[in-house]
């Protein structure tokens, strides 16, 4: 009998589990007792032994349902960037219209309107919202702690990484294409690409101005790295049919050199 109580008691505590996982991520609306047990690998029934239902269930999570609804309000809008950067670097910016992305991404057009006011906003989201921003608050701890030739190349490896999936890439050869036509594209992929990175080489540099030559302005400097960086990107990462001749390693060791080299005492 304790044997089967310890068992009943390890079943309750892989639903409130599970549970949790898909209230988090889909909101208290958006879940039900089937997705609940289908998760966990029980049937509906053994749910409703150990609770009377999902409001029951619910309380018995420590989560507020506005807690569950805001997650699954990001999971939605992930969801909607990530249809969205597929799109605009298969159609281009013209190429893409709002009908087009809510039969893509599965969202009404409605719901659309709900995270972004017009396609331009949702451009920029796709944007904004870069792998370099989450490497960089990811590298940023270790960052902290480094040399300055350290957090330099960290940086530089970071940012040639958002190069290696296909979808940046197809992103990144409509920007080039499609700037012509529409500025305020260069625009916005200057501010929250090279920008935003040569930013953050900055904020580094900031940090030894007593080591750095007289008069240097740290952010033109820092641009001309990320620059640099960028020249690379598109030779062996943008343009099809180019052999790397270096890895993203010794590039960044040697741009991250002559970099320093060019700033410091």
């Amino acid at each position: 009998m304790k044997g089967g109580g310890e068992h009943e008691s390890d079943v309750r505590e892989k639903i409130l589990e599970t549970a949790r996982c898909i209230f988090l991520k889909e909101g208290y609306k958006g879940t039900t007792i089937n997705s609940i047990a289908r998760a966990a690998g029980i049937s509906p029934s053994t749910i409703y032994l150990h609770f009377n239902g999902k409001k029951d269930l619910f309380e018995n999570l420590d989560i507020s349902e506005e807690e569950a609804l805001q997650d699954a309000y990001n999971a939605n809008r992930t969801s909607i960037l990530q249809t969205a950067l597929i799109l605009f670097g298969e159609h281009g910016y013209d190429g893409v219209s709002m009908d087009m992305l809510a039969r893509e991404s599965g969202y009404s057009k409605a719901t659309l309107y709900q995270y972004f006011k017009d396609k331009e906003e949702l451009y920029s989201a796709v944007m904004q919202e870069t792998p370099f921003y989450f490497n960089f608050l990811s590298i940023q701890p270790e960052i902290d702690g480094y040399d300055l030739e350290a957090a330099i190349k960290k940086i530089g490896l970071a940012y040639l990484a958002v190069f290696d999936t296909p979808e940046r890439i197809a992103f990144t050869r409509a920007i080039i294409r499609d700037s012509k036509r529409h500025p305020e594209v260069s625009s916005i992929y200057h501010k929250n690409g090279i920008g935003y990175v040569a930013r953050c080489v900055e904020t580094v540099l900031k940090r030894y101005t007593g080591n750095l030559q007289e008069g240097v302005d740290t952010y033109l400097a820092s641009k001309t790295y990320v620059g640099s960086l960028f020249g690379f990107a598109i030779q062996y990462k943008i343009v099809v049919g180019v052999e790397p001749q270096y890895g993203d390693e010794e590039i960044v060791d040697t741009l991250t050199k002559i970099f320093l080299h060019g700033i410091l005492h």
